[in-house]
C-alpha cells in the first residue's frame, strides 16, 4: 500500500524541469544561493546517513529516558490513586502494582522506534494479554469468556499493519476493570468495543474523518510556509509527518491528531511556534486532541522509512520533498529473535520500575522522619 500523500496545488512541478534542478549550473547555483524564486523549494538534499541516523539514535535516547524515568512516575501516581479511590472496598484487581507494571511492560519487542517501543506482533500481544488477565483478574469463567470474546473483536477491528494499535485496544480494557467490583467485569468487558460502540466509529468516518483531515492538511500547510517566512534558512520546516490513525483512514471520535515535523537541520527548535500557529491556522473542522513529538526529523529517507513502518502521510508545500520522503511500510515479521528481546526487555523494564517505586517509597519515608 502507497501512503497518501498532499502537495500544494500551486506547486506540482514539471518532471523534466526537476531532472534539471536536480544537476544545476553553476550560474544556477549562484542564482539559487543570491534569491531562490521558489519559497516552497523546500527539498535540497538528504543529510548524510550516518548524521541521520546519529540524530535519530540522540532522540531515541530522550525517548528512552522519558519511559524509563516520568512515565514510571505517572504510573507510580495513577496506582496510588486507584488504590486511595477504591480503599475499603472490593476491586477486580487486587494487586494493582502488579498488574499496571504488566501492563507497562508487556508486548513490546524491546526495539525503540520514533514513536516509543516497537509493538510485537498481534498474536504475541494477545496471548501476553490473556496472562496478564489469567494472573491478576478474578477466576470467573463467565467474565474470562467475555474478555475472549472482546479480544475477538479486537482481531476483527484493527487492521493488520497496526500492531500498536491492536495492542492500545487489547490492554485498554484494563484501564478501568481494575477498580471495578467484580461482579460488575462481565458487563463492563462485553460493553467495550461493542456493536453500538463499532457503529459510532463507522458513522465518524463516513460524516468527519476526510473533513478533519482535509482541514488539518490545510492548516499545516498555511502553517509551514508562515513559519518559513520567519526562520532563517538551514532550520525550515521541510516537512509534516502526519501519523496514527487519522494517516491511515482509521481514526475514532477519540483519536488523537499525531504529527512531527522534519526540518532541515533536525532541530527541534521550530516545533513550539509551529504548533502555535497550526492551532492558530486550523479553524475548520478542529479537534483539541493535537500531539505533537517532542523532536523532530532530519530530511533522511532512509530515517522517515525506518520510523513509521504503520503509515504515514507526508505533508510539505515542496512536491519533491513529498516524493523523497514517501515509502511504502510495514510492520516487520515476527521472528524468533523478537519475541527473545521482547521477553528480555519485559524483565529488564519490570525489575526497573519496581525498583524506581522501591526507590520513591523509602525516598518518602526518610523524608517523614
Amino acid at each position: 500500500m502507497r501512503v497518501a500523500v498532499l502537495a500544494a496545488p500551486d506547486s506540482v512541478a514539471n518532471p523534466a524541469a526537476e531532472e534539471r534542478r536536480e544537476e544545476p549550473s553553476a550560474r544556477e547555483q549562484l542564482s539559487s544561493i543570491a534569491a531562490d524564486a521558489d519559497p516552497d523549494r523546500l527539498w535540497t538534499g538528504a543529510v548524510p546517513a550516518a548524521q541521520a541516523q546519529a540524530q535519530l539514535s540522540r532522540a531515541h535516547r530522550e525517548t528512552f529516558k522519558f519511559f524509563f524515568g516520568s512515565r514510571v512516575g505517572l504510573l507510580r501516581d495513577m496506582i496510588r490513586q486507584q488504590e486511595a479511590e477504591t480503599a475499603g472496598r472490593a476491586r477486580s484487581v487486587k494487586d494493582l502494582t502488579g498488574m499496571w507494571v504488566a501492563w507497562r511492560t508487556k508486548g513490546y519487542t524491546g526495539r525503540t522506534q520514533t514513536a516509543g517501543f516497537e509493538t510485537a506482533d498481534r498474536g504475541t500481544v494477545r496471548a501476553e494479554a490473556v496472562k496478564v488477565y489469567d494472573r491478576y483478574f478474578p477466576k470467573d469463567a463467565e467474565a474470562r469468556a467475555a474478555f475472549h470474546r472482546f479480544l475477538d473483536r479486537v482481531d476483527a477491528y484493527v487492521p493488520l499493519r497496526r500492531p500498536s494499535n491492536y495492542r492500545k485496544l487489547a490492554f485498554g480494557v484494563f484501564y478501568e476493570a481494575p477498580t471495578l467490583p467484580p461482579e460488575a467485569l462481565k458487563a463492563k468487558i462485553d460493553s467495550s468495543l461493542s456493536e453500538a460502540h463499532l457503529t459510532d466509529i463507522a458513522r465518524w468516518r463516513a460524516e468527519r474523518q476526510d473533513a478533519v483531515t482535509a482541514s488539518f492538511k490545510a492548516a499545516a500547510l498555511a502553517s509551514i510556509r508562515e513559519m518559513n517566512r520567519v526562520l532563517p534558512e538551514g532550520k525550515k520546516i521541510v516537512a509534516l509527518i502526519l501519523l496514527g490513525s487519522y494517516a491511515i483512514g482509521q481514526s475514532t471520535p477519540n483519536s488523537d491528531v499525531d504529527f512531527q515535523l522534519v526540518t532541515q537541520d533536525g532541530s527541534p527548535d521550530a516545533i513550539a511556534p509551529f504548533k502555535e500557529a497550526l492551532v492558530r491556522n486550523w479553524t475548520e473542522n478542529k479537534l483539541d486532541k493535537l500531539e505533537a513529538f517532542q523532536f523532530a526529523l532530519p530530511p533522511s529517507p532512509e530515517v522517515v522509512r525506518e520510523s513509521f513502518p504503520e503509515g504515514y502521510q507526508v505533508i510539505s508545500p515542496d512536491p519533491r520533498a513529498v516524493r523523497e520522503l514517501t515509502f511504502d511500510t510495514a510492520p516487520r515479521a515476527p521472528t524468533a529473535w523478537t519475541r527473545v528481546r521482547g521477553k528480555a526487555f519485559e524483565w529488564g523494564y519490570t525489575a526497573w520500575i519496581r525498583a524506581w517505586f522501591l526507590g520513591a517509597s523509602l525516598k518518602e519515608a526518610l523524608v517523614k522522619r
